[in-house]
């Protein structure tokens, strides 16, 4: 195969030298500028509590940063909003081009036809705070505040 070498690893496809892998793996993480937190942010890890708006109207959130580089985000109803379902998955998180971003990765407890998104927060200055994008059909932002407790 030459300078077109592919390895597949745990079922994915992995390119060496030259990017020609012939299919794409749904929730997959391509390369680009990434690293653990540098001197741009400070740790996000601990637990960090508030909203984000998808089709189905404002959802509370809980999303517990666990390590390094894992994450659950958490999903439940608010006074607002009484009748979304609860549910929660797993998540993992790394910067990219500045930006803290958390991927989807697996289910936890998926109520009904619900499906996963991911997170883009915003660079801040403030280690209280996380805010952003929800990358996700139907949705547009998230507001986090750290718990302190």
């Amino acid at each position: 195969m030459g300078i077109r070498e592919l390895v597949y690893v745990a079922g994915l496809c992995v390119v060496m030298a030259v990017p020609a892998c012939s299919h794409a793996v749904e929730g997959s993480a391509v390369a680009a500028e990434t690293s653990t937190v540098t001197n741009d942010w400070k740790s996000p890890q601990g637990t960090w509590i508030g909203t984000y708006e998808c089709s189905q109207g404002t959802t509370g959130l809980t999303l517990t940063v666990q390590s390094s580089v894992q994450a659950e985000f958490a999903f439940y109803p608010t006074p607002d909003n009484p009748t979304v379902r609860s549910g929660s998955f797993r998540m993992q998180w790394r910067v990219e081009s500045g930006r803290l971003v958390f991927r989807q990765t697996t289910w936890i407890d998926r109520p009904g036809s619900y499906v996963m998104v991911d997170l883009v927060a915003d660079r801040t200055e403030s280690t209280t705070t996380l805010s952003g994008k929800v990358i996700g059909d139907g949705c547009t932002t998230f507001q986090l505040t750290r718990d302190v407790s």
